[in-house]
């Protein structure tokens, strides 16, 4: 009699149990040892766009006694394809084993077909967007855990062009009563975006898509043109690679970057493709880019 009613009792308790697993499972991503929960958050709504254009996922511990510092990854895609989620897995397992929370965010894109609609998707529409992500990463993080004290950015290819101008223009955290000093470290990996001029100049179909046909934009959203004496910027880290000609173009934001008093952390990864660069940050043994990005955060969360 007393197996009978065990045995349901038993079987019973094991599927709550098995249920109650799954359902935490399912926000919970384990890359290594330490496991974070993702969160998908709309940043800011606008009347007819798709909100996942305008969300970005918090990749974190939860509350913690100790605020964690803080990464903000812009992917890349020419301003006009990519999401989130693209190319993560090894940052995910990189930033969780260091500690960190990570948000990977999203914004609008230009047509991917390059159009000269002149109500198409383009600059600053990109920009404002990061922006408003990163004003409310700013307002908000401290409810994950995370420092609001301690945010540093993250981009690759076109992303590395948005973060790139979000850390040297005032026209987009200073505009939202956020001055650019709150950032403490800028990391760039791989672009030809520092000079929108250059871009605009040469035809370049990616850029004139993104950023249309007026010389006054391209220098207003150019990284480069964008450094003055007595601005207080965060420091940055360089990743190049590619023709002589694209490296030049990351040499001479370097340049600029350090004659307004920037310091700047570099790297030439030429054993990597575009693509290649990218995924290389955390994969597991790398060590030409993962090891001086992780020197770099390591400075910008002293």
């Amino acid at each position: 009699m007393l197996s009978r009613l065990v045995s349901p009792f038993l079987i019973a308790l094991a599927l709550i149990t098995a249920m109650l697993n799954f359902s935490c499972s399912r926000n919970t991503i384990d890359p290594g040892k330490v496991s974070y929960t993702k969160e998908t958050i709309t940043y800011k709504t606008v009347q007819g766009v798709d909100p996942n254009l305008l969300s970005l996922d918090v990749y974190h511990f939860g509350q913690s006694s100790m605020p964690k510092p803080v990464v903000i990854y812009v992917h890349g895609g020419g301003f006009a394809i990519g999401d989130k989620a693209n190319s993560i897995q090894n940052k995910t397992s990189l930033f969780s084993s260091l500690g960190y929370i990570f948000v990977s965010i999203n914004y609008r894109l230009s047509p991917e077909k390059p159009s000269n609609d002149p109500n198409r998707i383009m600059y600053p529409t990109h920009h404002n967007d990061v922006a408003d992500a990163v004003q409310w990463v700013y307002a908000n993080i401290a409810k994950y855990g995370g420092n609001p004290a301690k945010i540093a950015l993250l981009g690759h290819s076109a992303g590395a062009q948005l973060v790139s101008l979000t850390g040297t223009s005032n026209a987009f955290l200073p505009a939202r009563n956020i001055p650019l000093r709150v950032i403490t470290g800028v990391a760039s990996i791989d672009t030809e975006g520092y000079d929108v001029t250059k871009q605009g100049s040469d035809n370049n179909e990616v850029y004139l898509n993104a950023f249309g046909t007026n010389p006054r934009i391209w220098t207003e959203a150019s990284p480069i043109h964008n450094l003055q004496q007595g601005t207080v910027y965060p420091r940055f880290f360089i990743a190049k690679r590619g023709t002589t000609s694209r490296i030049a173009l990351a040499d001479a934001f370097i340049a600029k970057l350090q004659s307004v008093g920037v310091i700047v952390n570099q790297i030439t990864a030429n054993q990597y493709d575009h693509e290649g660069i990218n995924d290389a940050i955390g994969a597991a043994g790398e060590t030409a880019v993962t090891e001086p990005l992780k020197a770099f955060f390591a400075q910008c969360f002293q």
